[in-house]
C-alpha cells in the first residue's frame, strides 16, 4: 500500500509545484522582455508607468502599445507569484533553511528586476533613445536577471524533497568555491557585454556582416558599435574558462550528483556558441535573438544548480569523530 503523505509533504508538493510555475513565468518574463526590445515596443506605453499612456488598460492600443503592455502584465504576474511563494516558504522558514535563503535572495532580485523596468520606462530609455545610458541599463537589467534565474534555481533545488545539505560552508571548500565563483562572475559579466552588443545592434542595424565588422573597428563609431565587438571574444573565453574549471572542480570533489548537470551545462554552452555565431552572421533575426538569450538563462541556471550541487557534496574523504587527527576513511 502507499503510504498516505504527511500533511508537511503535502505542503513541501504544493510549494514545489509553485516553485516550477514560478521559474517557467520568469523564464518567459526574460524572453518577453528581449521581444519588447527587439521589436522597439519598448516606448509602447510612453513614459508612464504604471500607467501605459496615462491608462489603466489602453483601449486603443496599436501593436507596440500590446506588446509593451502584454509585457508589464506578464511582469505583474510574476512579481504576485514570487510574493506568494515567498508568504508559504515564510511559514517553514525553520523546517527548510536553505529554502527560505534562496526565496529571500529571489525575492529581492524579483523586485530589483521590477525597478528596473520601471526605471527604463521613467528614464525614457526605450524607443529611439541610442545613449550609451540606455545600453547600460539593458545590460544591468540582464544581470539582475541571471541573478534571479540563479535564486529561483537554488529555491527550486532545497524545494525538492532530497534538498542539498544546508549550510553550504563555503569557506571551507577550499579551492572549489574560487573555481566556481569566477565561472558565475564570468558569466554575469558575458552576459553585461550581451546586452551591449544587443541594444547595439538594435540601435544600429547592419546592412551586411562586412559592414556590421567595419563599423566595430571604426575609432568614430558609436561607443556601443564598438563595444559590442568584445562579446564574442568574452563568449569564447568563459567557454574555454568553464570546460577547464569543471574539470579542476571534478577532480576537487568528484561528486556523483553533478555529474548530468556538468554534461548538460557543456552541451547547451556549446549549443549557445553555435546559435551566437549564426545570429552574428545572420544579423540578428529575432528568432536567433531570442534563442540565444533563452539558451544562456539555461546555461547560468545548469551552472548555479552544479554549484550548489558541487558544494553541498559530501567531500570523498570524510574524519570520523572517534578517529584520531589525520586518519580518515575512504
Amino acid at each position: 500500500m502507499t503510504a498516505t503523505p504527511t500533511p508537511h509533504q503535502r505542503r513541501d508538493l504544493a510549494t514545489l509545484r509553485l516553485v516550477v510555475v514560478t521559474v517557467a513565468a520568469n523564464a518567459l518574463v526574460i524572453l518577453q522582455g528581449a521581444f519588447v526590445r527587439a521589436t522597439g515596443s519598448g516606448a509602447g506605453c510612453g513614459r508612464h508607468w504604471p500607467l501605459c499612456n496615462g491608462e489603466v488598460v489602453p483601449m486603443d492600443a496599436g501593436v507596440h502599445t500590446a506588446i509593451e503592455f502584454t509585457h508589464r502584465l506578464l511582469s505583474l504576474a510574476v512579481l504576485i507569484l514570487g510574493v506568494w511563494l515567498f508568504a508559504r516558504v515564510w511559514r517553514d522558514r525553520h523546517r527548510k533553511p536553505g529554502l527560505f535563503v534562496a526565496t529571500v535572495a529571489a525575492t529581492f532580485f524579483l523586485f530589483v528586476e521590477a525597478g528596473l523596468g520601471a526605471l527604463t520606462v521613467l528614464w525614457g530609455l526605450t524607443g529611439d533613445n541610442t545613449t550609451v545610458a540606455r545600453g547600460l541599463m539593458v545590460s544591468t537589467h540582464l544581470v539582475n536577471s541571471l541573478l534571479l534565474v540563479g535564486s529561483l534555481t537554488a529555491v527550486w533545488l532545497y524545494a525538492r524533497a532530497q534538498p542539498p545539505e544546508w549550510p553550504l560552508r563555503i569557506r571551507r571548500q577550499g579551492a572549489l568555491g574560487t573555481v566556481l565563483a569566477v565561472g558565475l562572475v564570468g558569466m554575469l559579466f558575458l552576459m553585461f557585454t550581451g546586452g551591449i552588443a544587443a541594444m547595439g545592434n538594435t540601435m544600429f542595424p547592419s546592412e551586411s556582416l562586412a559592414a556590421g565588422l567595419a563599423a566595430d573597428l571604426d575609432p568614430d563609431a558609436h561607443p556601443l558599435i564598438r563595444l559590442r565587438v568584445l562579446h564574442p571574444l568574452i563568449a569564447v573565453t568563459i567557454g574555454v574558462y568553464l570546460f577547464l574549471a569543471l574539470g579542476t572542480a571534478w577532480w576537487i570533489k568528484p561528486a556523483r550528483e553533478g555529474r548530468g548537470l556538468a554534461r548538460w551545462l557543456l552541451g547547451t554552452y556549446l549549443l549557445q556558441l553555435g546559435v551566437g555565431t549564426l545570429n552574428l552572421a545572420l544579423l540578428g533575426p529575432i528568432v536567433l535573438q531570442l534563442l540565444h538569450l533563452g539558451l544562456a538563462v539555461v546555461a547560468f541556471g545548469l551552472l548555479a544548480a552544479l554549484s550548489i550541487t558541487l558544494l553541498a557534496a559530501p567531500s570523498g574523504r570524510r574524519v570520523t569523530a572517534d578517529a584520531p587527527a589525520g586518519a580518515s576513511l575512504t
